[in-house]
């Protein structure tokens, strides 16, 4: 995994944020949420490494099990919100260290991407 931060970062983190921050997004809506920002949808390797890294960094939490995603209150208030994603890339903090990025069930990805895609729930 790579040890700095990515535009994609900023991309999901922008994504998570963009649905429900209540009850947390699940991950259909992320993705619809990326497509609408950034008119495309992540690779499932982009949007775990980004992930990974944004819960390290004590910006995101997510419940694989059941399916959501949320910004912390620190996530809420990051400057990475505002401006271009080369902007919101430079208000993010201090990297974490890097890890390996946060693995998703096989398949669970791929079904939200044709569900997003075909509009079924």
């Amino acid at each position: 995994m790579e040890a700095g931060w990515t535009l994609s970062d900023v991309w999901i983190l922008r994504s998570i944020g963009g649905v429900d921050s209540l009850r947390g997004s699940p991950l259909r809506g992320v993705i619809a949420a990326a497509d609408y920002l950034n008119h495309a949808i992540p690779q499932e390797d982009e949007f775990a490494a980004a992930v990974s890294r944004l819960a390290a960094a004590g910006l995101v939490e997510f419940d694989v099990a059941a399916d959501r995603y949320w910004l912390t209150a620190a996530g809420q208030s990051s400057a990475a919100h505002r401006g271009t994603f080369s902007a919101g890339l430079a208000a993010l903090p201090e990297p974490p260290p890097a890890s390996p990025p946060q693995a998703l069930p096989a398949g669970v990805f791929s079904a939200a991407v044709t569900s997003y895609l075909h509009g079924s729930t």
